[in-house]
């Protein structure tokens, strides 16, 4: 047994142990039961924004269209979480996801566990988590991963969509986290995390316990609040090395198992700064994402890499003394030619591993968001694609909801 996989086990047992003795005894259970999903209605419209990207995606991807761009009504299902308070130090967290395919007709209801952790608060300034959590980078992993209910927008950022396995959302080992300095109105936290590697697909959820290699993430963030503002700047990063097998061309597929398949072992590393303020008139979010990825069994040591940003205003108005807000939105995606030596690889069963078409992204949004009540808020938008194999316009409109 390889000496990381070592420490990984020694430490997740350790944390799951420490808090059974605090709570063995302790009859003050309480149980907290969230959900939120949302209905949503589109109308794409126009020719695909480059047609050569077109004809790629419907050769050499796995969906008939793109995610969340389809014409008609979509339930894109509903995410229960579920937290259980053992004491006032320790609590368990569970997160499901319920949803419905965002990319082909028909289909059956997919079930996906998001997060299972326990949490241990050791003191009012420190804490550790263990289990499947979202991984500790940036802003929007961590807090708008496909929560349309807390969104402005009716689409998901596709730089965290684990179904494009671009930036991985979710990670299984420990992370601890605490504050460095507090003042009034100012704060300095940190995450830092150690867990499994990427599996050897992107989108493959990464519960494999055997995986080869290892993760390292790690998050700083200045956080200040005023009377009527809060601001969120942070620095994160992270590095992975994945053990996975070489696939060349779009379409070709492998058989792991076979003396012809080639491993190869990736080191992945990723840069992540965001700016968050939320004002009584204004909130700003951006975020941008750069990661490289560096093929360790190349003697070349060819490197690729990958830029996605996200950036969004909103402006903060009252109609019947509920929020309304109009808001413009841009997200920028840039993959590596032939989607580089591990984006677009999917697992197909049998020990087979192929390659998809994955597009790059460039794309305009502006609409209107209005909480119609504390839990439900209405959105519709418009967005222009720039590039990729999207149909250029659409009109969407959307129901969120949480409780």
């Amino acid at each position: 047994m390889k000496i990381y996989n070592i420490f990984y086990f020694a430490t997740i047992i350790s944390i799951f142990s420490i808090p059974s003795f605090s709570f063995a005894q302790d009859n003050n259970v309480r149980i907290k039961f969230n959900g939120f999903g949302d209905l949503m209605a589109g109308l794409p419209f126009g020719t695909p924004a480059n047609k050569q990207d077109n004809a790629l995606f419907k050769k050499y991807n796995d969906n008939e269209y793109p995610y969340d761009v389809r014409r008609g009504l979509m339930v894109h299902g509903i995410d229960l979480l579920n937290t259980v308070f053992l004491n006032d130090n320790v609590k368990i967290q569970t997160e499901v996801n319920i949803e419905g395919s965002r990319n082909k007709t028909g289909g059956d209801m997919e079930f996906e566990v998001d997060r299972c952790y326990i949490d241990y608060t050791i003191t009012a300034n420190f804490g550790i988590q263990g289990g499947l959590i979202f991984t500790p980078i940036g802003y929007i992993n961590r807090a708008l991963y496909s929560r349309a209910w807390l969104s402005n927008s009716a689409h998901i950022y596709q730089a965290v969509e684990n179904k494009s396995g671009l930036i991985q959302s979710h990670f299984v080992g420990v992370a601890a986290y605490g504050t460095i300095y507090e003042t009034e109105g100012k704060a300095i936290t940190y995450i830092i995390g150690a867990g499994m590697p990427r599996p050897s697909s992107p989108t493959d959820q990464p519960f494999n316990s055997d995986q080869l290699g290892y993760q390292f993430t790690s998050l700083l963030e200045l956080h200040t609040t005023g009377e009527e503002n809060e601001t969120r700047f942070g620095l994160s990063g992270y590095t992975s090395q994945i053990h996975t097998f070489n696939v060349n061309n779009y379409g070709d597929v492998i058989d792991i198992t076979s003396a012809t398949a080639q491993p190869i072992v990736l080191q992945e590393t990723g840069f992540n700064p965001y700016l968050v303020r939320k004002g009584k008139k204004i909130d700003i979010l951006f975020e941008y994402n750069y990661v490289l990825m560096n093929n360790l069994n190349n003697t070349n040591q060819t490197t690729t890499n990958l830029n996605c940003i996200s950036a969004e205003i909103a402006l903060n108005k009252k109609i019947l003394n509920r929020r309304f807000a109009p808001y413009i939105r841009y997200d920028y995606i840039a993959l590596p030619e032939n989607g580089g030596p591990y984006y677009g690889l999917r697992n197909i069963g049998n020990n087979q591993l192929t390659k998809v078409y994955s597009p790059d992204f460039n794309v305009l949004i502006c609409g209107i968001a209005y909480d119609i009540f504390s839990y439900n808020r209405i959105k519709l938008e418009y967005l222009h694609h720039f590039d990729g194999p999207f149909i250029t316009d659409g009109i969407f409109f959307q129901t969120a909801f949480g409780f």
